[in-house]
């Protein structure tokens, strides 16, 4: 039996990445997928994929930054289908650069779309889940929210701050038959990540050298781990931070010494 049956999904960025990768896997297990995306044409693109394949899908264009957008997007979504099972919140937006440097309105930015979106959807979310006494909340965190990086200040925090979010709302809905839990995907090979790694010649190559498995997470690979936290075959996990990394904060960062390294034989 397909373990998403009769659900309804809603995710957030589900026009690319990480989304579009959970949004045909959710489908594939029996979920019909409302995609909300900024990019209309990701978001189309996607539901259409998903329809041809036999699964059933609609999109919604939305700017998550926009709280009244994200009202349009579940009432919408509430209204077409009547329930809303699992909710995903996977868009993201982050300001670059050194906490000096970074602009307040890129700070700000980040802030709307990457964490107070998931807490408003969230929110809204919420008490249509607790009138049916049952519903899962995802949330994408990242490894980022773990560990720090050199001018990624405004996206660590905001990582941070939604496994903060998914803990006090795993904690307070636990008795209304409500799951949250979120994944920290490693690096991944999304269309953004990448773009970001084609400059410079070659540091594709040189970050991949650093997991420990010794290369990036396909999307499907995250959408694999958020499939199981939808699912019943996670129905006593909540609260939980699913680190998906490949090793990459297993590790200490410390120097190796020659031949106990990665490459050892």
């Amino acid at each position: 039996m397909m373990r998403l049956q009769g659900k309804i999904a809603l995710i957030t960025g589900g026009g690319s990445g990480i989304g579009e990768a959970t949004a045909k896997t959710f489908a594939r297990e029996g979920a019909t997928i409302m995609i909300a995306d900024r990019d209309e044409a990701g978001a189309a693109r996607v539901a259409s994929e998903i329809k041809a394949a036999g699964g059933g899908a609609e999109y919604v264009t939305v700017n998550v930054a926009k709280p009244s957008e994200v009202e349009r997007m579940v009432q919408t979504t509430a209204d077409r289908f009547g329930r809303i099972d699992v909710l995903l919140n996977n868009a993201v937006y982050t300001g670059v650069g050194r906490v000096a440097d970074l602009a307040l309105d890129e700070w700000q930015r980040t802030l709307d779309v990457s964490l107070t979106a998931y807490f408003y959807a969230t929110k809204l979310v919420l008490p249509i889940m607790v009138r049916q006494r049952a519903g899962v909340i995802l949330n994408t965190s990242s490894t980022a929210g773990l560990v720090s990086d050199y001018k990624l200040a405004a996206y660590a925090v905001v990582k941070a701050g939604v496994i903060a979010l998914t803990r006090n709302t795993a904690i307070e809905y636990a008795r209304k038959g409500i799951r949250c839990n979120a994944v920290c995907p490693g690096s991944t090979e999304t269309p953004g990540f990448m773009r970001t790694l084609a400059r410079p010649r070659g540091f594709k190559e040189t970050f991949a050298s650093h997991i420990p498995i010794g290369r990036f997470a396909q999307p499907s690979e995250i959408a694999n781990v958020m499939l199981f936290l939808a699912s019943e075959e996670a129905s006593f996990v909540t609260g939980a931070c699913i680190v998906a990394d490949g090793g990459f904060t297993a590790h200490s960062g410390n120097p190796y010494v020659p031949g106990q390294g990665p490459d050892w034989e």
